[in-house]
């Protein structure tokens, strides 16, 4: 689950994804129920960043924040991969 998180994040920054695909790729995914005080926490509060770019900035916009919440998402997966 770590891994398809990582790769959905990667994804997106190249290009496979819309923002709100990313947004859904991101909330489909399953993480074990040892990750549920901190990396789902995670993955929850990009869903809502992801949400509040779609709404508060323009297209043009959208990536370069994404990218961003992706970045972050990437390092906290990668993190608890490293443990």
């Amino acid at each position: 689950a770590l891994e398809k998180l990582i790769d959905i994040c990667k994804s997106y920054k190249s290009g496979k994804y819309t923002l709100p695909e990313f947004q859904s790729q991101i909330e489909m995914v399953l993480l074990p129920d040892n990750f549920k005080y901190s990396l789902e926490v995670d993955q929850h509060n990009a869903v809502n960043r992801l949400e509040k770019i779609y709404y508060f900035y323009s297209e043009s916009e959208h990536k370069q924040h994404a990218d961003k919440v992706a970045d972050e998402l990437i390092a906290a997966a990668q993190a608890e991969l490293d443990k």
